[in-house]
Formats: C-alpha cells, structure tokens, sequence
C-alpha cells in the first residue's frame, strides 16, 4: 500500500482460487505497486496484491473489505471473494502496510482453441 502509481505498473498472474469467481488461475493483473506506506489512498472493495510479513517473498490477492479505525487504527481487514480463501477471517486485521500494489485491471485467462481449425 502507499503512494500507488510512483513506481510504475507490473504485471501479475493469478494462481489460485481465493478470488474465484471474480479472478480465475491464468488471469494477469496489471497492478499499481506502492513505493511507501500512504493509509488515505486505500479504498474498501478494491482489489490488493498482499505481502504477509510472516511470509516474505508471497504474495496473495484480497479485496480490501474494511479500513480499521480506534484499537485497529493502521490495520485493515481483507477477504478473497471465495468463502474458502485464507484471509482475514483467519488471520484477523493485519498491517495496512503489507498491502503492496492495487489492482488496476484484468486480462482474462486465454480459453483454450483445441479442436478449433
């Protein structure tokens, strides 16, 4: 999370299924990565690319359900539109700052021709 856009657009590929069925395994996101830490520009609803602290190197995709406030000041919570992701109805609030890029826009995963001349 932060100042998104500072440091230009990447391309992501989904695997997995946490954020079935809005993103599917073989879509390719193109995201807005942070460069700092900026909590204001978070918007609920919107789709992150998250990086746990406790697991450095992964990345997962949640949307940005909620932006704590009081005792969570700083946290959000996040869930995978797929009611089996692990997400924040597991792990709880977790650091805004580990939400590192937001999700610009979607390439849909290629159907496959087979069978097609």
């Amino acid at each position: 999370m932060g100042k998104f856009g500072s440091s230009g657009w990447r391309t992501v590929a989904v695997a997995g299924n946490s954020m079935a069925p809005t993103l599917v395994e073989g879509d390719w996101l193109v995201v807005s990565w942070a460069t700092e830490p900026a909590v204001p520009q978070l918007k609920p609803l919107k789709v992150y690319v998250i990086e746990r602290s406790d697991r450095p190197g992964i990345f997962v995709i949640k949307r940005l359900i909620e932006i704590g406030s009081g005792e969570n000041e700083g946290k959000v919570w996040v869930e995978g539109d797929n009611e089996a992701s692990t997400d924040s109805r597991e792990w709880g609030w977790i650091p805004a700052t580990e939400l590192r890029a937001h999700v610009l826009f979607r390439f849909k995963r290629a159907k496959s021709r087979r069978g097609r001349k």
